[in-house]
């Protein structure tokens, strides 16, 4: 017997055509809240949508060409890529609003916020598509609007982030305490998107520090990795990853490396497999700040110097992204 399934109606996003707006045969131009009210605007004869998330406009066509386009700032196009799927990664989907009425699945946590969930908590999302596996992943959708997806968190020392480069790779914790999402899906949430990464630390005091960085994205594993990060840089904890006074403390560019993978700037040294260090992290030569280093009561050197030169003081970490 063949397995049931129900129809999804789905659209893949064509980088070429980022921050361009097309100019073939449009059938129509509307305001639209979120990404996901454009796509249910792509009928019949549609066979793909723009959304500008900066404009708020959807234009959906009933053919998209990469040639006749004009420039213009906030565009992405997504086309038609709709299929059948299993009953069973429907029912899996149902912890985001009734699944027929929405047309896209969620990638990041951004796409619940901008279909109505604001509760802080554990969401599934779909980076890779709904032919893949969900992922469960922490969804803030309190600070500064909400809709940002955890790629790192840590409440306590229950977790050793001294892990291998498959276990960075591939991700390992659970959302609700402790957690790397894993690099591939980092540079997946992030490739062909302007985002933000937004770090914050807790201290024993009770007090919470944080650090906005306005452009951030990885690279794949052919490329180690590699960090982009750039300004505006804003918040409390003061700038210690791009901190270009310092060249060992810019982080920007650098590759990622763990204790079985060296890929920093020290000749001959490993920063990642060091006694103080041991942790996967895009390394220098070596770093100014460092998330992943020894919990408490082990030595976790310079956890973001020199606001927080040793990790004692340390009671919770977060990395978050949102694009924009």
């Amino acid at each position: 017997m063949s397995q049931a399934t129900i129809f999804l109606q789905r659209y893949t996003a064509d980088l070429d055509l980022n921050n361009k707006k097309s100019n073939n045969e449009l059938l129509g131009e509307n305001e639209a809240h979120s990404k996901t009210r454009c796509a249910a605007m792509c009928q019949k004869e549609c066979s793909g949508f723009g959304y500008n998330s900066v404009m708020k406009k959807c234009r959906t066509h009933k053919k998209i060409f990469t040639s006749n386009t004009s420039d213009e700032a906030g565009w992405r196009y997504f086309f038609n890529d709709s299929v059948y799927l299993p009953i069973y990664m429907y029912l899996q989907c149902q912890s985001f609003d009734s699944f027929s009425s929405i047309s896209v699945p969620p990638i990041d946590c951004k796409d619940f916020r901008d279909n109505g969930h604001t509760n802080t908590g554990v969401y599934e999302i779909y980076p890779f598509g709904t032919t893949s596996h969900p992922l469960r992943v922490y969804c803030d959708m309190d600070t500064l609007a909400g809709g940002w997806t955890a790629i790192q968190k840590r409440i306590d020392g229950s977790l050793t982030f001294d892990k291998n480069w498959d276990d960075y790779k591939n991700g390992f914790g659970a959302p609700e305490q402790n957690v790397w999402i894993g690099n591939d899906v980092i540079h997946q949430l992030t490739m062909g998107k302007n985002s933000s990464l937004y770090v914050s630390i807790t201290l024993s005091n009770g007090s919470t520090l944080y650090e906005l960085y306005d452009q951030f994205s990885i690279s794949d594993e052919a490329d180690k990795y590699q960090l982009f990060l750039s300004g505006p840089v804003t918040g409390t904890l003061g700038d210690s990853m791009l901190n270009t006074s310092n060249t060992k403390a810019n982080l920007s560019g650098m590759y990622f490396s763990t204790p079985d993978r060296d890929n920093d700037k020290w000749t001959g040294v490993n920063c990642a497999a060091l006694s103080i260090v041991r942790g996967g992290w895009w390394f220098n030569a070596c770093h100014f700040a460092f998330l992943n280093g020894q919990w408490y009561p082990e030595y976790w050197d310079d956890p973001w110097d020199p606001a927080i030169p040793i990790g004692t003081s340390v009671r919770k970490t977060i990395m978050m992204i949102r694009s924009h």
